[in-house]
């Protein structure tokens, strides 16, 4: 998608989508950028971090994104290039927050000189403070399924527990592989010295920002611990209802083996083989083995095995 721009008296904001080599083209030939940071863009990047150019910031952010087919969570890059007088920011991925955010500022004069009027920093500010907040529905629909994942396991309902159990515990930790690093680059914000990031109270709000993560991080702690009990508690459950299942078949096996054995024994073809031509004789054999079950059902029945 070609860039777009809101222009302000003092600065502009320009926002790409999944930046291509034509963006790339561009940004080369209307900012001073070094290669290795449009390199950078045009490339996944593992981790954020934060670099410093030749009057500009360069810092790479990654948040999660929840893609509702596969009920999978991907990782979305945001990448910003933040000097005085503008902020370019390029995202991938379905980060409509940015977006919504973006039009929000461009089609309201109001919003824009609340966003744009305290410089780029104060800006930047408000893009990470929607990037950040947007996480919450999300962890609100994880918390969701964990319910749902907990009313499996206890209630049994459901064939699948076991894979939504593995799901849920891929989400979390894609999650926290995104926000962990998160934090070197947040406390790096407050201790840069150029004027275009320092703005009154400007530290105040990059710790609130600091406490966004934090929160986040807590809640994520939160949901692997229940999670990972959760999966714990299933294959203990799992591995009881199996005992159960042995432990029946086992019985009525054992059960069974006497009158296998008494009907084996009038069964062997040799002479001298009571009943054999007895009017009764099958009713007869048929007695005993019914009453060896009986007796063997009787002596576990004593023993309290079942």
């Amino acid at each position: 998608m070609p860039a777009q721009t809101i222009f302000t008296k003092n600065l502009r904001w320009v926002d790409i989508t999944s930046p291509g080599a034509e963006d790339i083209e561009w940004l080369r030939a209307n900012f001073r950028f070094h290669n290795l940071h449009l390199e950078a863009l045009a490339e996944y990047q593992q981790r954020p971090h934060i670099d410093e150019g030749h009057g500009y910031d360069f810092m790479v952010l990654l948040f999660p994104v929840y893609d509702r087919q596969t009920q999978e969570i991907i990782i979305g890059e945001v990448d910003f290039f933040v000097s005085k007088n503008f902020i370019v920011t390029a995202h991938y991925g379905q980060i409509n927050t940015l977006k919504n955010l973006f039009n929000e500022t461009r089609g309201s004069a109001d919003v824009r000189n609340l966003h744009m009027q305290k410089g780029s920093g104060f800006l930047l500010y408000k893009i990470l403070e929607a990037l950040f907040k947007r996480s919450y529905p999300i962890l609100d629909h994880m918390n969701e399924d964990i319910s749902e994942i907990e009313k499996g396991v206890f209630h049994r309902r459901g064939t699948d527990v076991l894979s939504q159990i593995t799901l849920m515990k891929k989400n979390i930790i894609e999650f926290r592989k995104m926000m962990k690093t998160h934090r070197s680059v947040l406390e790096k914000l407050p201790k840069r010295t150029v004027e275009y990031l320092n703005f009154t109270q400007s530290k105040l709000y990059y710790r609130d920002l600091l406490e966004y993560y934090e929160n986040i991080w807590d809640i994520l702690e939160a949901q692997k611990e229940t999670a990972d009990t959760l999966a714990e508690t299933y294959q203990s459950l799992a591995s009881h209802r199996l005992n159960e299942i042995t432990k029946t078949i086992s019985i009525f096996s054992a059960i069974a083996i006497p009158a296998t054995l008494v009907a084996f024994i009038f069964a062997v073809d040799v002479g001298g083989i009571p009943f054999r031509d007895h009017p009764w004789g099958f009713w007869i054999v048929a007695g005993f083995m019914v009453t060896a079950s009986l007796t063997m059902l009787a002596i576990f029945k004593r023993k309290k095995w079942f």
